[in-house]
């Protein structure tokens, strides 16, 4: 029960409570007012503070466009370029397996290094280096030990061919990205995983059905690829539900995940009707729900994949279906007048509508 001013004045006049009774009341509630107010705008000034503490954390963590990050990236990018092709030139096998240990070694001990003194990127490099470097190592054992199938004789033909045989290759990839990530927090370690999960979503189909060491069909592929897709997808999502790193985990998975759904989706909607306009339209039509995916989870990876579907659609009618008429013209100035006016008018409510659909659906906000 609360009792307001008013109370105590009513019951002072009735005579329940004395004069002195009043004030001292009167008195007591204004100081615990105050202390309450005090208190709340401590702790407003503390969740403030908090906020500010995190938003510089994330600003202090969020990669630097600047010329010494640059050299560390393309200082990186070439070493893992060198260590994926031109080491895999060696011909002698045991060699190549004595090179990329030694390699996996040097990385691994400088990036413990530099991580030490706090020069957390160009370390994290190197660790995305050793993790790269997975695949020779495991391609050039299995060559020596003599269980490697006689048309994968060359490494080089791994990001050629699509072959089961690759398989145990990949799978390392993964299993060794992810003990560095348990124990090194570097967001770019996750590429190479996608890359090699990419890789193992067409070599594993043909094994899981016992085909042996087969080249995957059409439909094999780009079923085993929307399969992968949509598991980097859902894990990417979970880590930017959680938000428990300052680092951006998830930013790789995005871009391998749609990457791959988009290429697999369109193959298969193209594949069932070439010359079928319907078939244009669900292409068009898949393209906008991904733009409409990438405003409601804030990821520019599915705008861009949309947007060039979306084009290439219109390039289809411009040059294809209306080509040479004079009103095809007309209508897309009309059309885009209404995208421009319905924008207009979704201004008004945007914030309401895309809060409840990010809530509804457990996104990112």
């Amino acid at each position: 029960m609360v009792f307001t001013e008013n109370d105590l004045q009513r019951a002072h006049r009735e005579g329940i409570i004395s004069f002195e009774t009043y004030h001292k009341l009167i008195k007591y509630l204004n100081s615990s007012t105050e202390k309450v107010s005090a208190e709340q705008n401590s702790i407003a000034a503390e969740e403030t503070a908090a906020q500010n503490s995190n938003t510089t954390a994330i600003n202090n963590n969020a990669p630097k466009f600047d010329i010494e990050n640059f050299l560390y990236y393309f200082g990186g990018f070439i070493i893992i370029s060198t260590m994926g092709w031109y080491l895999a030139c060696i011909s002698n096998t045991f060699m190549l397996f004595a090179a990329s240990i030694l390699y996996f070694l040097l990385f691994v001990i400088v990036g413990n290094a530099l991580w030490g003194k706090d020069k957390k990127t160009p370390g994290g490099l190197l660790y995305v280096c050793a993790v790269s470097i997975t695949p020779v190592f495991v391609w050039s054992f299995e060559k020596l030990v003599g269980i490697i199938p006689e048309d994968l004789a060359r490494y080089k033909d791994f990001h050629i061919l699509i072959r089961s045989g690759y398989m145990f290759m990949e799978l390392a990839t993964i299993i060794v990205g992810f003990v560095f990530l348990k124990f090194r927090k570097f967001p770019l370690l996750t590429l190479p995983i996608c890359y090699a999960m990419w890789y193992l979503s067409m070599d594993i189909v043909p094994f899981l059905l016992g085909q042996g060491f087969v080249a995957p069909t059409w439909g094999m592929k780009n079923f085993a690829s929307c399969v992968f897709a949509l598991i980097m997808l859902f894990f990417a999502v979970r880590l930017d539900l959680k938000k428990q790193y300052t680092e951006d985990f998830s930013h790789w998975l995005y871009i391998f995940g749609a990457t791959m759904l988009w290429g697999s989706m369109i193959s298969i909607i193209m594949r069932h009707d070439w010359y079928n306009e319907f078939t244009y339209f669900l292409t068009a039509l898949f393209s906008i729900a991904y733009m409409f995916i990438s405003i409601l989870i804030k990821r520019k990876v599915f705008m861009v994949w949309g947007a060039i579907g979306f084009w290439s659609y219109l390039g289809h009618l411009a040059y294809k279906v209306f080509k040479d008429s004079a009103l095809f013209p007309i209508v897309l100035v009309g059309f885009g007048l209404l995208i421009i006016f319905s924008g207009i008018l979704y201004s008004k409510y945007c914030k309401t509508l895309e809060d409840k659909i990010r809530k509804t659906f457990s996104l990112p906000i």
